[in-house]
Parts: structure tokens; C-alpha cells; sequence
């Protein structure tokens, strides 16, 4: 985990510092065979996140995540983009985002994520929404992205700030590093805890109190509210295409990771289990990504 942190946080000092000057091609191509790619097709998208680059007017891209998450964003106008998508086999989401040129190479944004469940219901239905707004410099081949949004989730019963940072580096024509990191606090509801039962005198209430060596304990099964904080980080070396550009495979190392609560799940047998939220999960992930083109659907009315 602090190897992937420490990794993204040199991958954007390098960028600042260097005031995102390329790189020379450290690989040869032989051009008999194939085209050394001139333009990136694939600076509108880090991995989950959208760059601060706008997607052309008419334009289709494809972007596929560790093969079960799918992925398509349209350029509406050339300053508005959508994307939408699914990840198998529970949760649809969809994304529109808005940016502006406001000095040479620098962009602002506006956007919204919103994310619910496909098949299951309610309690255990996930709604959540992400409306957040953000600073883009850099142009197409090196360039970070900076938001902070506002977080709502039906299983935390208050808003909360969320942060996100991406980028991508240019390493040679066909190679890219591209990382982003996500990072929110606030808190979460857990659901059926059990606790003991206590009479007016603060003492816990038996089931059976004529028989007190034997009886169990009278419990509830009560919602507890804890604090919460999210991590996601993903960095990827992006491979492009020589043979056809607007092709790509990326290979890196995601990481998530929910912290920060803990709670008691008190029992009938008198005896209490500390429990916490914690959950973290390293997966090496891989994507895909094709920009189809321009797509222009005929809508009759």
C-alpha cells in the first residue's frame, strides 16, 4: 500500500516538477511495418476517472476494467461528455462531466457520478452519488486532473467531502503511466448489530430472570453508526497500439481499502465481540480501452 501511494505521489511531483515536458522515445518502430502513434486517443480517461480532456463532439470511446467492469463515454459536444456503464453483476453507473478551456492547457470541470444496484432491493439496494468540480492543466500526452466532490450513500447517513487526483505520463510514444487516487471520510451505517438489552438500573436483562445461572441474555439487533474512511488507488502502465493506435491494454495495481470504526457485537452468552469496518483488498487490475470513433445515432421524433 505505501509503495503504491509513495509510487502516485512521485508520479505527480515528476509532472509538476518537469512542468510536463516529454520525454524522448526510448524505443525504436519499424515503419515499414507500423505508424509511431502522434496523437494520444486515450487522454480522456485515467482509469475509473475522467480526465480533464473533453471527449470531441460525436465521439464513442470503450474503456473496460479487470474485465467485469464495462465502460462507453460520449462526446455530446465537445465541452460535454456522458458515461455510463456497468460493473458485473451488481451496479449500474452513470457519469455526465462538463469542462471549459480557461488558459492554455488548463481546464475547469463540473461533473456528477451516480451509482445504484441493479437486482438487489432495499435494504441491501446501494444508491450513491458523487457531484463534484475540479482544475485540469496539461495537454494531451501529460496531465493531471484535481476535484473535490460531495459524497451521498444510502448507507451513510451524512454527506461527506470526497478528493480525488489522476494523471498521465508520457514514457515513450506507446507508453504511459496513469494512475488516480480517491480518498473520502465520514461514516457508515451497520446494519443488525446485536446488543444487550438493559433494565432502568443499567443492568442487563435476563430472558428468564427466575432462573438467572441459566437464562441468556435479552438482546436487540440495532443499526450502530461509525466513522468510515475510503481509499482507492489504481496506477497503470498504459501500452498503445502500434498497429492501431486507438487501441490500448494497461497493467497495474489497484488497491482498496475501509477503515476507521469499531463496534461491539454483544451476544445472548454474556460475552462481546469487538468488530470493526476495516476491509482492504490489493488486486493487480487490467483495461482495456478503444476510441470507436465518431458515432452520430439517428433519433426520430
Amino acid at each position: 500500500m505505501r509503495i503504491l501511494l509513495l509510487s502516485l505521489c512521485f508520479f505527480f511531483a515528476v509532472d509538476i516538477a518537469q512542468g510536463f515536458s516529454s520525454l524522448p522515445d526510448s524505443t525504436a518502430t519499424d515503419t515499414s511495418r507500423y505508424t509511431t502513434p502522434t496523437d494520444n486517443h486515450h487522454c480522456y480517461r485515467y482509469i475509473f476517472m475522467q480526465s480533464g480532456i473533453s471527449l470531441p463532439a460525436k465521439t464513442l470511446y470503450y474503456h473496460n476494467f479487470n474485465f467485469f467492469m464495462n465502460d462507453f463515454q460520449y462526446g455530446i459536444t465537445n465541452n460535454l461528455n456522458v458515461s455510463a456503464g456497468v460493473v458485473l453483476p451488481l451496479y449500474f453507473y452513470a457519469s455526465p462531466k462538463y469542462s471549459v478551456d480557461v488558459e492554455h492547457n488548463q481546464r475547469l470541470l463540473i461533473g456528477d457520478i451516480a451509482i445504484t444496484s441493479l437486482f438487489l432491493k432495499d435494504p441491501r439496494k446501494a444508491k450513491m452519488n458523487v457531484l463534484y468540480a475540479g482544475y485540469s492543466y496539461g495537454d494531451d500526452y501529460n496531465h493531471f486532473t484535481v476535484c473535490m466532490g460531495y459524497f451521498t450513500a444510502n448507507f451513510s447517513p451524512d454527506g461527506s467531502l470526497m478528493y480525488n487526483i489522476g494523471g498521465s505520463k508520457k514514457l515513450t510514444s506507446t507508453v504511459y503511466l496513469i494512475g488516480e487516487l480517491w480518498f473520502n471520510t465520514g461514516t457508515q451505517r451497520i446494519l443488525n448489530v446485536s446488543q444487550w438489552v438493559f433494565d432502568e438500573n443499567g443492568n442487563r436483562t435476563l430472558v428468564d430472570p427466575s432462573n438467572p445461572l441459566a437464562s441468556p441474555y435479552k438482546t436487540n439487533s440495532v443499526n450502530k453508526i461509525v466513522n468510515r474512511t475510503t481509499l482507492f488507488a489504481n496506477i497503470q502502465l498504459r501500452l498503445i497500439s502500434n498497429k492501431n493506435d486507438t487501441k490500448s491494454w494497461s497493467f497495474g495495481l489497484a488497491y482498496y481499502s475501509n477503515f476507521g470504526g469499531e463496534y461491539d457485537n454483544q451476544s445472548s452468552d454474556g460475552n462481546a465481540q469487538r468488530l470493526t469496518n476495516y476491509f482492504s483488498f490489493p488486486v493487480p487490475s487490467v483495461s482495456f480501452t478503444q476510441k470507436i470513433g465518431k458515432v452520430e445515432p439517428k433519433l426520430r421524433f
